[in-house]
This record gives C-alpha cells, sequence and structure tokens, in this order.
C-alpha cells in the first residue's frame, strides 16, 4: 500500500491578487487530507472516498471530480495505467484548501505507487492543470502550499518561495457559512470592469502589502504585520468580498487586543484570521467563539506533501 497527505492551508495575504501573477503568502495548515492506493486486479479503478459520501465508485466518477481527474491527467503525462483501489480520508474542515489537498495527495500516492518520480514543481503544475479544468479558475497557490509546506510566497509561473516554517500566533476563526468560490470570484471580476479606476490601484496595494508582510515575519515584527492585515482586509471589504458575519468576528478579535485581524480566501464565508500578542491567544480565540465563530484549532503545517509506503 501506498500512503500520501497533503496540508490543508489558509491565506495570510493577497487574495484574489494572485490570478494577475502578484504575490501571496498562503500558510499550511496542519490538518491533512489523506490518500491511500492497494494493487487490485480486475482491469477497474475503484474510489472510496466516504467523508465525502461515496464509496465503490468506479472510475471515472462524476462524483469525485477532483480524484478522477488527478488520476485522467496523471495518466496522460505519465503514460501509465493499471487498475488499483484509491480511498481517502480528511482531517479537514472546510474552506482551507480540501480539493488542492486532494489532488496533491492522490497525485503523490499515484507517483509513488507507478514509481515516475515527479518534482514538486510537476506535482504543482500538473495539480494546477486539475483544479482548472474541474473549476474553470484558480492560480495554483493551493495547490502550491499542499505541495511545499510551511508558510510560502506564491507568484503564479514562479517557484514557490519558503518564507518561514516557524509557528505565527495565528488564530482561524471559521464563520460556519460554507460559499462557493466560483461566483464570489466572478462578482469580483464583474465589479472591477465597472469600477478599473478603483481596482488597478486595489490589486497593486494588496501586492504591495504581501510583500511588507514577508519583511515583516522575517524580522519577527508582529506589531507590523498585524497593521498590514488590517489595511489587507480594508481593501477586500472594498471589493466587496467581506460580509457581516466575517466583520463582527474581525471586530471581536481585534477588540479582544488582535494586532491584526482580516478575512482568509474568498470571502463572503468560510474563514477569517487574527494575530494574537503570544500568550494572549486564549482571550482572543474566547471573543471570536462568543461573536458566533468557531475556532479551527491548528497550527503551520511545516511539512507539504509527505509519502511512505
Amino acid at each position: 500500500m501506498v500512503h500520501a497527505s497533503a496540508p490543508a492551508k489558509i491565506i495570510l495575504f493577497g487574495e484574489h491578487v494572485s490570478r494577475y501573477g502578484r504575490p501571496a503568502l498562503i500558510m499550511a495548515v496542519d490538518q491533512r487530507l489523506h490518500a491511500y492506493i492497494e494493487k487490485r486486479s480486475g482491469g477497474k479503478i475503484i474510489l472510496n472516498c466516504p467523508d465525502v459520501g461515496f464509496e465503490d465508485e468506479e472510475y471515472p466518477s462524476e462524483n469525485l471530480k477532483f480524484v478522477s481527474t488527478s488520476i485522467k491527467k496523471f495518466f496522460e503525462k505519465t503514460g501509465k495505467e493499471g487498475s488499483f483501489a484509491l480511498s481517502t480520508k480528511s482531517e479537514m474542515m472546510e474552506g482551507i484548501g480540501s480539493s488542492a489537498a486532494a489532488v496533491v495527495a492522490t497525485i503523490g500516492a499515484l507517483d509513488a505507487h507507478f514509481g515516475t518520480k515527479l518534482s514538486k514543481r510537476e506535482i504543482v503544475d500538473l495539480g494546477f492543470e486539475i483544479i482548472f479544468e474541474v473549476q474553470g479558475f484558480g492560480s495554483g497557490q493551493d495547490v502550491a502550499t499542499a505541495t511545499y509546506g510551511g508558510l510560502i510566497k506564491f507568484e503564479k509561473g514562479k517557484e514557490p518561495v519558503q518564507v518561514t516554517n516557524k509557528q505565527l500566533p495565528i488564530i482561524i476563526g471559521n464563520t460556519g457559512i460554507k460559499v462557493r468560490s466560483g461566483p464570489i470570484v466572478e462578482a469580483v471580476q464583474a465589479l472591477e470592469k465597472k469600477y478599473p479606476f478603483v481596482f488597478e490601484r486595489t490589486i497593486e496595494a494588496i501586492a504591495e502589502i504581501s510583500l511588507k508582510a514577508e519583511e515583516a515575519i522575517k524580522k519577527g515584527d508582529l506589531e507590523a504585520l498585524g497593521e498590514l492585515m488590517n489595511l489587507n482586509h480594508g481593501l477586500l471589504y472594498t471589493a466587496g468580498v467581506s460580509s457581516e458575519i466575517l466583520e463582527k468576528l474581525i471586530w471581536a478579535a481585534r477588540n479582544a487586543g488582535a494586532l491584526g485581524a482580516k478575512l482568509s480566501g474568498a470571502g463572503v464565508g468560510d474563514n477569517m484570521i487574527a494575530l494574537a500578542r503570544p500568550g494572549e491567544e486564549h482571550k482572543i480565540k474566547t471573543a471570536i467563539e462568543k461573536a458566533g465563530g468557531r475556532v479551527i484549532n491548528a497550527g503551520m503545517a511545516s511539512e507539504g506533501l509527505v509519502v511512505e509506503r
């Protein structure tokens, strides 16, 4: 049997600008999705993904598009084929990159099973193709983070840069509202076309904030990092991707002493993040929960894709 796993992710800086090739900072989170492959005879590929409610599915499966497309694209790239049973198991909350983790873990397991020895960059490029084919948009940042782990700077078309593997006092708050990224991206694009003079400046400002945040992280300057988080959130609010529940959790965290707080991801629902002073994490977690959020108790995952037999 081959076992591969890939971590979840949370975006620290750079939402909605990485598709333009601008930098974003993304942190791998130590909740993982696992993929297992066992040899089987009979010429068929059987898929078992009980976490999403599907078992004994025959490949290709319309119910398991990310896993099925991963297998298809892997076969196309490597020229390999064969019969096996593939199963997945998730430890992850929704909204923190489960689709990308499923793709990366599946590719990693297939790579080990067939002995194709793909590089990390090849896995990222292949993973991006898969995500784009299934959902029609994406930058590749989720796939890169799941592959490399740690906290990376991602710029589309470039090798991801490891910023740090040291833990940061980041708290993740979940709104309890699951949203689809596609309609949010489309709404942002529509607003951008309507008011290009605003968005051109907004995109450049968010990109510059990401670079300043990278400097602050390397220096260990949490005060500056918190200020930059607040600025980044203000620009995302301008882009129309915040919501009442996100603002409620963000302001609860700030009022409890957070150095900074912002939405994380596409927006509207899913998650927000807050930066705490060391030792003050509990106070901020309590405030988020009292405001109606759920705290995801997870830190940085220093490892990305991990494969073992």
